[in-house]
C-alpha cells in the first residue's frame, strides 16, 4: 500500500493524485539539478525533474517498516551482506510530461553507500523508462508497469557506480521515493573467505607462475564496480566483486603477497585520423565540430600508454601514503577485455604546426592489486619518489614506537626500502623521465634525508653518498653529512666525500660547481677541531673544492656580455665561502689560486657583486677568527682599494657638445649614415625615410649597441621617417659607475692600525 505522505504547505498526498494536489506539490518543489565534477548545476536540457527535500515532508512509520522489507530483498539480489544494508531517504522526484534525465551516475552522498532504491508510488503516467548500465553488455531497464498504472508500487534498486538515465515522460505524473542504500561497516574488516584450498587452486597457480616470471611486477585483477576514494574497502565490495575477494584474499595469503584495492588509471596517447573527413567536417587548424563520437577514427600509432595505480589502500579500507605505483598493460586481468574498456574521457586533437592528429583517452577502473611481499620494496622504489618516500617515512616513524619484539623486522624493511630507492635512484640528466615538481622533489628529497638521519645505518648513508651523491648535486647533504660524522667520524665517509667533489669525467656532464657542496663542505669544516687525520681530511677536501671551482672558472669563455649583467652570478655567490672555508682550514696555496682567478676574470668577477661583498664578509672573519688578517687577503684588499681610488680619482663631466659614441656592428650605408650623424658635434636631431624593414633594422642597431639616442616615427604627406634625438645617456651610465665606486670605497673594511 502507498506511504501516507503529508507535504509542508501543500498537505497529505493521497494516491493517484489529483490535478489540484499536483499543482500544489509542485509548487513546494523545486528544479532538481545535476552534478558535474565539483560543481552542482540547473539545467533542463540535461535534467528535468523537480525534487523535494525531507525536511519538507512526513512519512509514516509504517511505511518505514515496508521499506526495510524491501532493502531486505534488494540486499540478497545484490550480493551484500544480510542484515547489513539499511535505507536513507533522500529525496521525493516529481516528474511531469516531458520529465528527463540524461545519463548519469549517482554520487556517493554518505560513506558506505553502495547503491540507490527508488520506489515508484501509484500514480498514472506513461513513458520515463529507467534504462540502468552495468557494463556494455549488461543492460537493464524498469518500466514500472504497476505504479504507471496507478494500482500498486514498483522498484528499483541498482549499485550507485551504474550509469543510468530516465527517458521522457509522454504523459501524467511520476512521483517517486529516492534512497541511498548504505552498508553499515560495523562488519569485521577482514570476512571470511567461503573458498577452499581446492578453489583457489588454480588462481594460486597462475599467480605464482606470474611472479616466477615477472617478479616485482604488479598483478591487477580488475573489479566489475567503479568505487569512489570513501568507499574504498573490502567491506563496501558489491555483488560480483565480494565472491572474487573471497577468491583473491585467500590466494595472496597463500602465495605470500601483498594486496591492495586501488584505482587503475590509464591514459593512452595515439596517432588517429578522421576517416569520415570532408571539408566541412574541419576547420582550417584541425579542429572538428562533430562530437568524437560519430566520427570515425581510424587509429595509429600508440606514442604513450601509461598505467598507474592510484589510491592504495588495504582491505580494511586504510589509505596507504603513495602516490602511485607503475603497472604494466599485460598484468591486467579483467572479464571485460581491456581493447573493450570504455574511456572516461578523450580528446581528439587534428593537424597542428608540430604534430599530426592525435587522440588522448583515459580510462578509469577499480582492481586489486597483488605483489610478493618479498618485492615490495622494489614496486615502491620503481614507483618514485612521490611513493616510496612516503612509504619509508612511514616505516621509520613505525620504528620509533615499535617494541622489542618487532623493532628488527621494521629496522630490516626500513633499510631494505631505503637501499631500493637508491638503487632505482633517477638519472639526473634524463630528461624523460617524470620528476615531481621542483618544489615537490625539493620537499621529498629533505624528507628522505631525515629519514636516513632517524635510520642511522652506516651502509645505507654510504651508499647514498657513493652511488647517488656525485651525480645528483639537488640532493641535500649537510644535515646527513653532519649527522654521519658525529655517528661513525669524517673519516668513515672521507672516501664517498672526495668523490662528491670530483668533477664529472665526462664532458656532455659537466657541471658548474654545485652550491650544494660548499653549503656541506662549510658545515663539516665548522665541526669542532679533532685528531690530526681529521683535520687533513678537511684540508684536503677543501683542496680539491678549489681546485674544481678554479677549473670550472678557467673553461668559461670569455665574454664582455656578462660585465653588463647586473645580477650576481653562481661564482659570485659562492666565492666568499669557498675562500672561507680556505682560509679556516690553512690551505694558502688554494687561497691563492683561488684570489688569482677572480683577478684574471673580470667579465665573470666584477667589484661590486664579488670582489668587496667578498672582502666585507672575509676581513671581519678573519679578525675575529685569527686575530688578524692573513696577508693573501690583506693584499687583496689592498689591491681592491687602489683599483677603486683610481676609478674615482676624476668625476666625470658632461659632454661639451653633441659628439657621441659612434661604436656600430653594421656598415650598411644607413648604419654609416648613422655613425656619422653620432660624430656631428652640432646635430642633435636626424631624420631618415625608409620602408619598415629599414626603420626597424636602425632600431635594432641602436638598441644593440647601446646608442646615446631615442627615436620615434614621423610621418610627412605619406612617407614615414625615423626620427632619432641625441642623448647623454653613455654620460650618465658613466656617472653612475662613478658613484657606485664612490660607495664601495666606503664600503671597504678598514682594518685595525690601517689608515
Amino acid at each position: 500500500m502507498p506511504p501516507a505522505i503529508s507535504v509542508d504547505q501543500a498537505g497529505p498526498l493521497n494516491f493517484p493524485l489529483k490535478p489540484k494536489v499536483v499543482e500544489a506539490l509542485v509548487s513546494q518543489c523545486e528544479q532538481a539539478p545535476f552534478g558535474k565534477g565539483t560543481e552542482t548545476l540547473v539545467d533542463t536540457k540535461v535534467r528535468k525533474t523537480f525534487e523535494l527535500s525531507p525536511d519538507r515532508f512526513q512519512i509514516s512509520d509504517e511505511w518505514n517498516a515496508q521499506v526495510a522489507a524491501v532493502v531486505a530483498q534488494v540486499s540478497d539480489k545484490l550480493g551484500l551482506p544480510p542484515g547489513e544494508l539499511h535505507a536513507e531517504l533522500y529525496k521525493l522526484l516529481v516528474y511531469r510530461r516531458g520529465g528527463f534525465f540524461k545519463p548519469h551516475r549517482d554520487s556517493e552522498k554518505h560513506d558506505g553507500m553502495v547503491a540507490s532504491l527508488i520506489i515508484v508510488l501509484p500514480n498514472p503516467f506513461a513513458g520515463g523508462e529507467l534504462t540502468v548500465r552495468q557494463t556494455q553488455s549488461r543492460v537493464q531497464k524498469f518500466q514500472f508497469p504497476e505504479a504507471a498504472s496507478g494500482q500498486g508500487i514498483s522498484y528499483a534498486a541498482f549499485y550507485a557506480d551504474c550509469e543510468h538515465e530516465v527517458s521522457r515522460l509522454s504523459s501524467g505524473v511520476r512521483v517517486c521515493l529516492c534512497y541511498n542504500l548504505i552498508l553499515r561497516t560495523t562488519a569485521p574488516a577482514s570476512p571470511k573467505p567461503r573458498s577452499t584450498v581446492t578453489d583457489i587452486a588454480p588462481l594460486l597457480a597462475a599467480v605464482r607462475a606470474w611472479f616466477t616470471a615477472a617478479p616485482a611486477t604488479p598483478l591487477v585483477l580488475a573489479l566489475e564496480h567503479q568505487y569512489s576514494e570513501r568507499s574504498l574497502s573490502g567491506e563496501l565490495l558489491k555483488g560480483n566483486d565480494r565472491a572474487l575477494a573471497d577468491l583473491v584474499l585467500p590466494t595472496a595469503a597463500a602465495a605470500d603477497c601483498e594486496i591492495h584495492l586501488a584505482h587503475i588509471s590509464r591514459h593512452l596517447l595515439q596517432e588517429a585520423y578522421n576517416e569520415s573527413k570532408s571539408r566541412r567536417d574541419e576547420d582550417d587548424w584541425g579542429w572538428s565540430p562533430k562530437p568524437l563520437k560519430k566520427q570515425k577514427l581510424r587509429i595509429g600509432a600508440t606514442h604513450e600508454d601509461e598505467l598507474l595505480g592510484t589510491q592504495l589502500t588495504t582491505f580494511d579500507g586504510v589509505k596507504k601514503p603513495w602516490q602511485s605505483i607503475s603497472l604494466q598493460v599485460n598484468a591486467i586481468i579483467s572479464q571485460i577485455p581491456l581493447e573493450e574498456w570504455k574511456p572516461t574521457s578523450e580528446e581528439y586533437e587534428g593537424y597542428t604546426g608540430n604534430t599530426g592528429n592525435m587522440l588522448d583517452r583515459w580510462y578509469h577502473r577499480t582492481a586489486f592489486v597483488l605483489w610478493p611481499k618479498a618485492r615490495q620494496h622494489t614496486v615502491l622504489a620503481e614507483a618514485g619518489f612521490e611513493t616510496s618516500v612516503p612509504a619509508l617515512n612511514e616505516l621509520v616513524d613505525a620504528l620509533a614506537t615499535s617494541r622489542d619484539a618487532g623493532r628488527e623486522s621494521v629496522r630490516a624493511d626500513s633499510i631494505a626500502l631505503a637501499l631500493a630507492i637508491i638503487a632505482d635512484w633517477p638519472d639526473p640528466h634524463d630528461f624523460f623521465r617524470k620528476q615531481p615538481k621542483e618544489d615537490a622533489l625539493e620537499s621529498l628529497l629533505t624528507s628522505f634525508c631525515s629519514s636516513l638521519i632517524k635510520l642511522d645505518d652506516r651502509a645505507v648513508i654510504t651508499t647514498l653518498l657513493s652511488q647517488v651523491a656525485p651525480q645528483d648535486t639537488n640532493l641535500p647533504l649537510t644535515p646527513l653529512l653532519l649527522h654521519a660524522c658525529r655517528k661513525f667520524g669524517l673519516p668513515a665517509i672521507a672516501a664517498e666525500l672526495q668523490a662528491i667533489l670530483t668533477p664529472p669525467a665526462h664532458e656532455r656532464l659537466l657541471t658548474s660547481f654545485p652550491t650544494r657542496n660548499l653549503e656541506w663542505l662549510e658545515a663539516v669544516c665548522e665541526l669542532p677541531q679533532s685528531d690530526p687525520d681529521t683535520e687533513k681530511i678537511k684540508g684536503d677536501l677543501c683542496r680539491q673544492a678549489a681546485s674544481w671551482y678554479c677549473a670550472d672558472i678557467a673553461r668559461r669563455k670569455q665574454d664582455p656580455e656578462t660585465a653588463r649583467k647586473r645580477a650576481q652570478n653562481l661564482h659570485e655567490k659562492q666565492l666568499p665561502v669557498l675562500l672561507q672555508v680556505l682560509l679556516h682550514c690553512g690551505c694558502d696555496t688554494e687561497v691563492h689560486k683561488v684570489i688569482s682567478c677572480v683577478k684574471s676574470r673580470t667579465d665573470l668577477f666584477r667589484l661590486q657583486h664579488a670582489h668587496v661583498p667578498a672582502l666585507r664578509r672575509l676581513v671581519p672573519w678573519s679578525a675575529q677568527r685569527f686575530g688578524e688578517i692573513p696577508p693573501l687577503l690583506r693584499q687583496w684588499l689592498t689591491d681592491v682599494r687602489q683599483r677603486l681610488i683610481g676609478v674615482t680619482a676624476t668625476k666625470p663631466q658632461p659632454p661639451a657638445n653633441w659628439t657621441r659614441p659612434a661604436t656600430v656592428r653594421c656598415s650598411c650605408q644607413h648604419c654609416l649614415q648613422l655613425v656619422e650623424f653620432m660624430k656631428d658635434p652640432t646635430a642633435e636631431v636626424h631624420r631618415i625615410f625608409g620602408s619598415d624593414k629599414l626603420h626597424s633594422h636602425l632600431a635594432y642597431e641602436i638598441s644593440r649597441c647601446r646608442l646615446d639616442l631615442v627615436w620615434d616615427l614621423e610621418s610627412q604627406q605619406g612617407r614615414y621617417a625615423l626620427v632619432m634625438q641625441k642623448t647623454q645617456a653613455s654620460f650618465d651610465r658613466i656617472l653612475r659607475r662613478y658613484q657606485r665606486n664612490i660607495k664601495l670605497l666606503e664600503d671597504l673594511p678598514q682594518p685595525a692600525g690601517d689608515t
